[in-house]
C-alpha cells in the first residue's frame, strides 16, 4: 500500500516503478485533452472494449441453442430460437445496435474506410447497406420486440426479465446486469465472420469525458491536481481501497484476502422505508456502495419493477417536522399519488440524467392522477433527480394546491434544482404558490395540454413569484399540440432567465380563463423560443411583459409574437432577434407596446406556393365583390394579406389583397369587384410582415430596429411594418430588404401617426409649394400654405419643378440650398445633400428664390421635407 502524494511505487515486478494517479492513464486517453500543444484537461479513461452482445446464457442453454454461433447463419438461427411472440419473448430490443453487430460480421469500417486516399463513411458502404437489410428481414420475421424501433424500451429490465435475450451494451454494463439481475446468467457473444471464421470488433472511445478547472493560481491548481491523483489511485493502493470500501473494521473486513463490505455498516433499519431520511427519523445509511445495486432494506430494490409509492409515503410520514428524503441510484416506481402536506420535505437523488437507467429515476405511473402533490408545503422541493412518466393519461408529474382557505394554507418557498422531467402527460401545475424557483431543470416529451401551468383556477390560487433560471422547457418534437408554458389568471413576477423553450405548440401563453384577476409582470431575458408549431410568445390577456436579449422563432404558420387586444398593460421587446415566423414577426393589437434595438427579419416564411391553399371557386359575394372558396381550410383571419394567382375566369382575383374571412373555407376580397365567372384553378397564400400593427393598437413605439431580410434563410417578409393604427411612432429603423416595400400604411392616419427618419425609404412628411401664374421674373416669392417654420426643424430632401414656357433657376431661400433649373418638363431631384430649415429658436420665414429667368412663365415648385425635430 502507498501514499500517492509521496510517489511510492505500488504495483509491478521488483525494481519496477509503476506510475500512479492520472499519470497512469493510457496515452490514448489524453488525446482529446491536447490543444495547441498543451494539455487543457484531465481525461476520464475508458477501455476501448466497445460494445458487447450480452446474452442470457441460462435461457440459451435451456433451449438447447448454440452459445457461440460461428457465422451469421448460426446467429440467425439463435435469434429464431430465442423468439416466441406468443410467450412475450424476443431475441432483440434495439435496432441500430444489432445493425452495427451484423456489420461487424461483414467488416463494416469503424466510422471511416480509407482506400487510395479516398474516405468513405460507414453508412455509405455496401456492407452497411446489407447489414441494414438483414436486420430489416429479422424485424419482419418477428425477432425484435415490436416497440424496438422507438428506441425507448427499458431493454436492461427486459433482459433481466427474460423478455429479450440478446442486448448490445457497453462493456461496463456487464456487472450492472449481473448485480441487478442475479437470477440471470450473463455472457457475451463475440462477432463471428459472416460466413465463418473471425469477425471484426470495433473499438470504443478512449475517454468517457473530461475534467477541467477554471483558471486559478498555481498553488490551488497543484492542490486540485493532487486531489485528482488521489481519486485516480489504481487498484492495489490504500487510496483506492478507502475510496471503494471505506474504513477497515467499520465499513469492511478482509475475507479470504478480499475486502468485503460489512452488512452491519448502516444504522438499524426501522422497517419503515428504504430511503435515507435526514430529519427526526432513523434509518439513514452510510451507503457504502455508491453504485446502483440491490437496495433490499425496506423492500426497495431500485429496479422500478414494483410499486414503491407506499415506501415513499412512509419516508415522508417519518418526517413530521420536515427533512430530506434521500434516494440513492436506482428507480423508484410511483403508482399512486405521493402527498406532502404542510411540512418542508426535499426529495434529493444521486443525480439527474437524460438516460433511462443511471442516476435516480422516479418512474411515475399514476394513470390520470398526479405523481406528487404538495399541499400547503412551506419549503422543500426536488433536486438532483430524474422524473419520468410511464403510460400517463392525465394529471401532472408534480402539482401544488391549497390545503385550506387561509393565507398560510398555500405553498411557499419551493425549490427545484438540477431535475429532469420527461415523458409525461402534463409536467408541472403550480397553484397557490409563493416564491418558487426552478434552476437548471429540463422538461421534454409531454403530450397533454401543457408542460407547465400557473394557476388556471381563480385569484386565490395565484402562483407568484416564480423563477426559471437556466432551464429548458420542451413539449417534444412528437407533440405539436402541447403548449409549453401557460400563465392563466391572476399571477405576477414570472421570470425566465437564460431559459430555452422548444417544440410543442405555443411557447409561452398569457391568458385568462378564470374570469378573475389577470396575469402580469412577465420577464424573459436570454435564451429564447424555437421550433414551435404555434405562437412562441402569445400574450392574449394580462399586462406588463418584458423581453430582453431573447431569440424568438417558430416553425408553424403563425406569428412569432402576438399581442391581443385583451392585453391591457404594456410590453417591451429590447435587443431581441425575432425571425422565421410563418406570418408576422410581431402582430399587435394592444396599447403601450415598445420595440427597440431588435433584429426582425425573414418572417412571412410561408408566403410561398409550397404553402398555398388550392382555390376551389370564386363568385359574387352578393355585394359585388369577389368571394373565394378554398378546397381545404385556409386557417386565416380577417385583414390578412394574401397573394392569389392562376385563378381562371375570375382573373380579377389574381393579385395581392386584404381579405375578410367568411368561413373556414371562404373569404371575400373587399377591394376587388366581381366581373367574370370562375373557370377553374388557382392558389392562394398568406403574406407576412416584420411588424403588423392592427387598428386597435395605440401608443406603439418602434425605434432603432433592423426590420428586413437576414443574411441567412428565406427572405419572404413583404413589408417591414404594416400599420393600420393612428397612434404610432416608427422612427430610426433600418427597413431595407423587404420584398414589397419598407412599410405599408393601411389605416386612417392622424397627427399621432409618425413614420420618420427610417433607413431604406425616402420619407417625405410634407411639401412646401409655390405656384406663380403668368410671367416669372427673378426675385423672392411667398410659398402657398406655409409661410413660417415655427417650433420645428425641417430637412428638405426633394425638389419638383416645372415652367409652362422658358427657363429659370429655383431654390428655397435658406442657408445651404442650391439653385436647380426648371424647364417645361417636370423634373424631380432627390437631394444628395439635404439642407435644413431651423425654426426651433425663432420662427423662420419660408420664401422661394427665382434667378436666371429667361422668358419663364407659369412656374410650379414643390420642396419635399422631413420633420426632424
Amino acid at each position: 500500500m502507498s501514499d500517492v502524494d509521496e510517489g511510492v511505487p505500488v504495483v509491478g515486478q521488483p525494481g519496477q516503478v509503476v506510475e500512479v494517479g492520472v499519470a497512469s492513464f493510457p496515452t490514448d486517453s489524453w488525446l482529446n485533452t491536447v490543444y495547441n500543444g498543451g494539455i487543457f484537461a484531465i481525461p476520464i479513461p475508458r477501455a476501448v472494449v466497445g460494445t458487447i452482445m450480452f446474452a442470457r446464457q441460462d435461457i440459451i442453454r435451456q433451449r438447447g441453442l448454440p452459445a457461440a454461433p460461428a457465422s451469421y447463419a448460426e446467429f440467425h438461427e439463435l435469434a429464431r430460437g430465442l423468439s416466441d411472440a406468443r410467450s412475450n419473448r424476443w431475441a432483440f430490443g434495439q435496432v441500430k445496435q444489432v445493425i452495427v453487430y451484423i456489420g461487424n460480421m461483414l467488416d463494416v469500417p469503424n466510422v471511416w474506410r480509407e482506400q487510395g486516399g479516398r474516405f468513405t463513411h460507414e453508412i455509405e458502404t455496401p456492407e452497411r447497406k446489407r447489414a441494414v437489410g438483414l436486420a430489416a428481414d429479422m424485424f419482419k420475421e418477428g425477432l425484435f420486440h415490436p416497440d424496438a424501433p422507438g428506441n425507448k424500451l427499458q431493454y436492461r429490465d427486459l433482459f433481466g426479465a427474460g423478455t429479450i435475450s440478446l442486448v448490445p451494451d457497453g462493456y461496463a454494463a456487464w456487472d450492472i446486469l449481473a448485480n441487478t439481475y442475479p437470477e440471470a446468467e450473463v455472457g457475451g457473444i463475440p462477432e463471428p465472420g459472416f460466413d465463418g471464421g473471425q469477425g471484426s470488433h470495433r473499438a470504443g472511445t478512449t475517454s468517457f469525458g473530461l475534467t477541467a478547472f477554471k483558471k486559478t493560481d498555481k498553488a490551488r491548481l497543484e492542490g486540485l491536481l493532487r486531489l485528482c491523483d488521489w481519486l485516480a489511485a489504481p487498484l492495489g493502493t490504500s487510496e483506492y481501497l478507502f475510496r471503494k470500501y471505506g474504513v477497515e473494521g467499520v465499513d469492511f473486513t478482509w475475507v479470504d484476502g478480499k475486502p468485503k463490505r460489512d452488512a452491519g455498516a448502516t444504522q438499524p433499519d426501522d422497517g419503515g422505508t428504504v430511503f435515507a431520511v435526514a430529519g427526526v427519523a432513523p434509518g439513514r445509511g452510510r451507503r457504502p456502495d455508491p453504485n446502483r445495486g440491490d437496495r433490499a432494506g425496506g423492500g426497495w430494490r431500485g429496479t422500478g419493477a414494483e410499486d414503491d409509492s407506499g415506501r415513499l409515503r412512509a419516508a415522508v410520514a417519518a418526517l413530521p417536522a420536515g427533512g430530506i428524503v434521500e434516494v440513492g441510484p436506482g428507480k423508484v416506481r410511483i403508482q399512486s399519488t405521493v402527498r406532502v402536506e404542510r411540512v418542508p420535505v426535499v426529495f434529493t437523488g444521486a443525480g439527474a440524467t437524460d438516460n433511462l437507467d443511471p442516476g435516480t429515476q422516479f418512474v411515475v405511473a399514476t394513470g390520470d392522477q398526479d405523481g406528487f402533490l404538495l399541499r400547503g408545503a412551506h419549503g422543500g422541493g426536488f433536486r438532483d433527480l430524474a422524473m419520468r412518466g410511464e403510460g400517463l393519461t392525465g394529471g401532472n408529474l408534480v402539482a401544488t394546491e391549497r390545503i385550506g382557505s387561509a393565507t398560510e394554507d398555500g405553498n411557499y418557498l419551493l425549490t427545484f434544482l438540477n431535475c429532469r422531467f420527461r415523458d409525461g402527460y402534463n409536467g408541472i401545475h403550480l397553484r397557490a404558490c409563493n416564491t418558487v424557483r426552478f434552476h437548471n431543470c429540463v422538461w421534454n416529451g409531454f403530450n397533454g395540454q401543457q408542460v407547465i401551468l400557473l394557476n388556471g383556477l381563480d385569484t386565490a390560487n395565484r402562483a407568484d413569484p416564480v423563477e426559471f433560471v437556466q432551464c429548458a422547457i420542451a413539449a417534444g418534437t412528437a407533440n405539436p399540440g402541447t403548449d409549453n408554458i401557460v400563465i392563466d389568471g391572476q399571477g405576477g413576477s414570472i421570470k425566465f432567465i437564460s431559459t430555452a423553450v422548444l417544440f410543442g405548440r405555443h411557447g409561452i401563453w398569457m391568458r385568462n380563463t378564470t374570469g378573475e384577476g389577470l396575469p402580469k409582470f412577465l420577464y424573459f431575458e436570454g435564451g429564447g423560443f424555437e421550433n414551435g408549431h404555434g405562437v412562441p410568445v402569445l400574450l392574449e390577456a394580462g399586462g406588463q411583459a418584458q423581453f430582453a436579449n431573447t431569440y424568438i422563432s417558430g416553425d408553424g404558420e403563425h406569428d412569432d409574437v402576438r399581442i391581443g387586444e385583451g392585453f391591457t398593460g404594456n410590453a417591451t421587446f429590447t435587443a431581441c432577434v425575432i425571425r422565421g415566423s410563418g406570418r408576422n414577426g410581431i402582430d399587435l393589437a394592444s396599447t403601450r407596446i415598445t420595440v427597440t434595438g431588435c433584429v426582425i427579419g425573414n418572417n412571412g416564411r410561408t408566403a410561398h406556393p409550397a404553402f398555398a391553399r388550392p382555390v376551389g371557386g370564386a363568385a359574387d359575394n352578393g355585394a359585388g365583390k369577389v368571394r373565394v372558396t378554398t378546397a381545404v381550410p385556409h386557417g386565416w383571419e380577417t385583414d390578412d394579406r394574401i397573394t392569389v394567382q392562376e385563378v381562371g375566369g375570375t382573373t380579377e382575383a389574381n393579385g395581392k389583397w386584404r381579405i375578410a374571412v367568411v368561413s373556414p373555407t371562404a373569404f371575400d376580397l373587399p377591394d376587388v369587384a366581381f366581373a367574370h365567372a370562375y373557370t377553374g384553378g388557382g392558389t392562394a397564400w398568406r403574406n407576412g410582415a416584420g411588424i403588423n400593427i392592427r387598428a386597435t393598437a395605440s401608443r406603439v413605439v418602434v425605434v432603432g430596429n433592423a426590420i428586413g431580410s437576414l443574411p441567412d434563410g428565406a427572405a419572404r417578409q413583404d413589408y417591414g411594418v404594416v400599420n393600420a393604427a393612428a397612434d404610432v411612432l416608427v422612427a430610426d429603423n433600418d427597413l431595407s430588404g423587404n420584398t414589397a416595400g419598407p412599410y405599408l400604411l393601411a389605416g386612417e392616419q392622424t397627427a399621432q401617426t409618425r413614420f420618420t427618419a427610417n433607413k431604406g425609404v425616402e420619407q417625405v412628411d410634407g411639401w412646401l409649394g409655390a405656384r406663380l401664374p403668368g410671367p416669372v421674373a427673378d426675385g423672392l416669392y411667398d410659398l402657398s400654405g406655409l409661410l413660417y417654420v415655427d417650433g420645428q426643424r425641417l430637412k428638405v430632401t426633394r425638389v419638383v419643378r416645372k415652367v409652362g414656357a422658358g427657363t429659370c433657376d429655383v431654390r428655397l431661400e435658406t442657408a445651404g440650398s442650391a439653385a436647380l433649373s426648371a424647364t417645361a418638363n417636370v423634373q424631380t431631384t432627390r437631394l444628395s445633400r439635404p439642407y435644413t430649415v431651423d425654426g426651433l429658436s425663432a420662427p423662420r420665414r419660408l420664401r422661394l428664390r427665382v434667378s436666371n429667368a429667361a422668358s419663364a412663365s407659369d412656374l410650379e415648385v414643390q420642396f419635399g421635407y422631413q420633420v426632424v425635430a
